[in-house]
């Protein structure tokens, strides 16, 4: 699983999320905040369920997914195992210090602490001598995964250090080639 994570070798990963089915790789990722999954939705006369489908494993979602849920996500990894909300501020006060505005978000366990502590690991690999080399520090440890998709119309980084999580998009808005 490590070599198949350090050199994104999809096939890995679909053959695990058919081991544990794809029904329970869906409950993770809603377990990992991620929003815009469907179940048996119609579009243009054709049904789709990301529970169902072995192209969730390689982020094969069918409305896609926020960039600022994917960083949750990975955050929750680097947290061991802790998911939290994602906030765009935590308070705001006034001039005299007084608190007008206070959003202290919520968490919840999405992975153990073992099971996270195992992934990070994983996701060290891929940006020490995988895929991600690009991505390392010299000052400190870094853990991350690239991800393109067919015809490398989207380009992603998602990653982690001690103090910081990022999830980095590229492509453009009409789908054409990067």
């Amino acid at each position: 699983l490590r070599e198949g994570i350090k050199r994104s070798i999809n096939v890995v990963a679909v053959k695990l999320s058919d081991e544990i089915t794809q029904e329970l790789g869906y409950e993770y990722c809603q377990k990992f905040g991620i929003s815009t999954l469907v179940k048996n939705k119609t579009i243009n006369g054709k049904v789709f369920d990301d529970s169902t489908s072995q192209t969730l494993a390689l982020g094969g979602i069918t409305e896609g997914v926020y960039n600022y849920q994917l960083c949750a996500a990975y955050a929750s990894i680097a947290n061991g195992g802790e998911y939290n909300t994602p906030t765009l501020y935590t308070k705001i006060v006034d001039h005299d210090g007084n608190v007008l505005l206070e959003n202290p978000g919520s968490s919840h366990r999405a992975v153990k602490k073992s099971t996270a502590s195992l992934l990070t690991s994983a996701l060290q690999s891929v940006v020490k001598e995988g895929t991600g080399r690009s991505c390392q520090l010299d000052n400190m440890a870094t853990a991350g995964k690239t991800g393109t998709t067919t015809s490398n119309k989207d380009l992603w980084f998602c990653g982690f250090t001690p103090y910081y999580t990022c999830a980095v998009w590229g492509g453009y808005d009409d789908n054409k080639e990067c």
